[in-house]
């Protein structure tokens, strides 16, 4: 037999070789899977759940995210409670510790905070000024008229609260809680700071005139201009420009004071005092019937302006419209109803609109703070969701 033909014959035996590498090759990779696939769990590994936060810890929490909500009602309650505390004339004489002291206090921080430049170049945004006064001391008196007048025809309805509701729109802007709920909402601080005083400098004039040519009857006594400029350069004016000059005296001040307390809890605390007192105030004087929904008309009133697309504003510039815009002052408010109804026993009926429009709008804003604040948050991350659905595919 040849080699050729054993070679042939015998196929079993040529092939055992390569049967036996193939088995090699099998079992080798067999190992390799085995030795890359994931390690075995044990039971108690899998029957293993996340431990649940005890209750307390979970009200704790909710507690310390939601304290200045809960800080306001505390101090609304406590309003009502005992208002002789923090009224005017009360024991705390807030019309001095609150309106002076409290009220310096936030422009001095405000002043300490922010840049000159910044508060020039807010100066120049003649398009946001326009707005602001446009809607505070046009469009919200004239709503004002059209709302009292109709109020005035209904024999059921005080004629002298009708004429209130008038005065208390025809008011500039408020001068601090503005700023300091704007600057919370992380909206632009120095707009709405630069807005407050040309608001309650225009508001000086034009707010008495409205009042004349909107209720028309102003009383005999003249207005005292001086004193209203005085008290607006004591309480704005002047601490905004010490905080300047210890800014540029003194650089490093404002950072060494935020590595040690937290401005913005300061801030939030001495806005609480704010609403505190005024709710004192409102409290005291048993008002109740002047309550009204005019805040919150003011208020979609002034976002939706500020959202038209020919005035291009941003949404920081946008929080600092609406809460310019759709405030109104007892600063100024309540002494020119003192002066326009001197010596009547009807001004404590005629002030009672606008000191609920005041208590009010603090509780409106104060809420309208945390949806401001995720509002102009969002805005960073729907900019690029934007630009790519914009760019060519």
């Amino acid at each position: 037999m040849t080699a050729v033909q054993r070679h042939t014959a015998d196929p079993q035996q040529t092939s055992a070789p390569t049967d036996s590498v193939a088995a090699t090759d099998a079992s080798s990779s067999y190992l390799v899977a085995s030795s890359t696939a994931a390690p075995a769990v044990s039971p108690t590994e899998e029957t293993t759940k996340p431990a649940k936060k005890p209750v307390g810890k979970i009200i704790w929490e909710f507690v310390c995210k939601h304290w200045f909500l809960e800080g306001l009602a505390v101090g609304i309650a406590f309003a009502a409670v005992w208002p002789d505390l923090g009224k005017k004339g009360g024991y705390i004489r807030s019309e001095y510790s609150v309106s002076y002291g409290c009220v310096m206090l936030i422009f001095i921080l405000s002043g300490m905070s922010l840049k000159s430049k910044v508060l020039l170049q807010s100066l120049a945004n003649w398009k946001m000024h326009l707005v602001v006064q446009v809607i505070s001391l046009g469009l919200t008196p004239a709503i004002g008229l059209g709302v009292g007048k109709l109020l005035q025809l209904s024999s059921g309805f005080d004629a002298t609260l009708a004429k209130g509701i008038i005065i208390a729109c025809s008011t500039p802007t408020t001068i601090s809680s503005n700023v300091l709920m704007t600057k919370q909402a992380g909206g632009d601080e120095a707009g709405a700071l630069t807005n407050a005083v040309i608001g309650n400098v225009l508001g000086v004039f034009i707010s008495p005139s409205l009042i004349f040519a909107y209720v028309g009857e102003l009383g005999s006594a003249p207005l005292n201009y001086a004193t209203t400029f005085q008290n607006l350069a004591i309480t704005v004016i002047g601490p905004l420009i010490f905080g300047q000059a210890i800014q540029l005296i003194f650089p490093n001040l404002m950072p060494w004071l935020q590595a040690r307390m937290n401005l913005a809890i300061l801030n939030s605390c001495l806005l609480l005092v704010l609403v505190w007192s005024v709710f004192c105030n409102t409290f005291s004087e048993n008002i109740a019937e002047g309550m009204n929904a005019g805040s919150f008309v003011a208020v979609f009133l002034s976002f939706w302006i500020s959202r038209i697309p020919w005035f291009a504003f941003s949404r920081q510039a946008t929080v600092a419209i609406v809460m310019c815009a759709a405030t109104k002052t007892v600063a100024l408010g309540i002494p020119l109803i003192n002066i326009i109804y001197k010596g009547s026993p009807l001004i404590g009926i005629i002030s009672a609109p606008l000191l609920v429009y005041h208590a009010e709008q603090l509780v409106v804003g104060s809420f309208l703070v945390s949806w401001f604040a995720k509002w102009i948050a969002r805005e960073s991350e729907e900019r690029p969701l934007e630009l790519r659905g914009s760019s060519p595919v």
